[in-house]
């Protein structure tokens, strides 16, 4: 089911919880009361936003949580799942006019998830990154982004989709593939969903419209920071065969990930790969 315009209005305003109010979130983040959208329900929020009509010049931002996403997407096609109790999902939308001077959008996720872990480290221990974009929190994944972007003359549009785990039940983390957790199992104490949107929103904003103006930048230098490769064992995989091993260095200024063979360092692209650690040695298990 894709909602109309119209339907989503009707389901915000009949449905949506109390601590998701769309004019609090707004007023948290500091944001115009109607730039902010909340839906009970939705495909998923990149997707409409992408679909609505480009303008004729660039708009403010805005932003589109959604209590659930029944066809969330993530990096390289997959699924992101998403419950109204324990996750939450939201797409920011930003336009510029692109000049021969603008910035590529190379690296622009790295720059995003940096400011999100400086932002959530504060808050939370144990807040990790691992290249190019996925927020850990231990050791295991609670948060993914997609970015996506569309162009109509000298019009450029930049949608980022962010979806967080808030509380991740054992039976869910046991049906996944991969490591997965909740930002906040375990705490005593978790915000309200209206004030992390907001929060959220605010920072991949700020972060988002920076990096349309300045680009990369010193986004390698704070990577440094939370980088949960570095020095690690790695297999580089694409479209899941291996493809390259070496140690993780890093990243370079572009954002391409540092692979340190005996060769030398190889400079892997964000989008076609996935990196994976190496299992340390049963003698290794344990070691620091």
């Amino acid at each position: 089911m894709i909602l109309t315009v119209d339907e989503r209005a009707l389901i915000t305003g009949r449905d949506a919880p109390p601590d998701m109010d769309p004019a609090a979130i707004a007023r948290l983040a500091g944001l115009p009361a109607g730039d902010v959208e909340v839906v009970y329900e939705i495909d998923s929020t990149n997707a409409e936003l992408m679909r609505r009509p480009f303008p004729a010049a660039p708009l403010r931002p805005r932003v589109l949580v959604a209590l659930r996403q029944h066809a969330g997407r993530g990096r390289r096609g997959r699924t992101w799942l998403s419950d109204p109790d324990h996750s939450l999902t939201m797409s920011v939308v930003l336009h510029r006019r692109r000049v021969p001077a603008s910035p590529p959008l190379t690296g622009m996720s790295l720059a995003l998830a940096v400011s999100l872990a400086e932002e959530l480290s504060g808050r939370v221990p144990g807040i990790g990154l691992k290249w190019p974009n996925d927020l850990l929190r231990d050791g295991r994944k609670v948060a993914g982004m997609l970015i996506e972007t569309r162009q109509s003359a000298d019009l450029e549009r930049v949608v980022i989709g962010l979806g967080l785990n808030l509380i991740v039940p054992e039976g869910i983390s046991r049906s996944v593939q991969q490591p997965v957790a909740g930002l906040f199992d375990g705490l005593a104490r978790v915000p309200g969903r209206a004030q992390l949107a907001a929060t959220l929103a605010a920072t991949l904003i700020a972060s988002g419209e920076r990096f349309l103006e300045a680009g990369f930048g010193d986004t390698a230098l704070r990577w440094q920071r939370f980088d949960v490769l570095a020095g690690r064992e790695l297999t580089i995989l694409d479209k899941d065969i291996p493809v390259l091993q070496g140690r993780g260095d890093g990243v370079e200024r572009d954002g391409a990930l540092r692979v340190r063979t005996p060769a030398g360092v190889v400079p892997v692209s964000v989008g076609d790969v996935s990196a994976r650690l190496v299992p340390a040695a049963p003698d290794q298990a344990g070691r620091a």
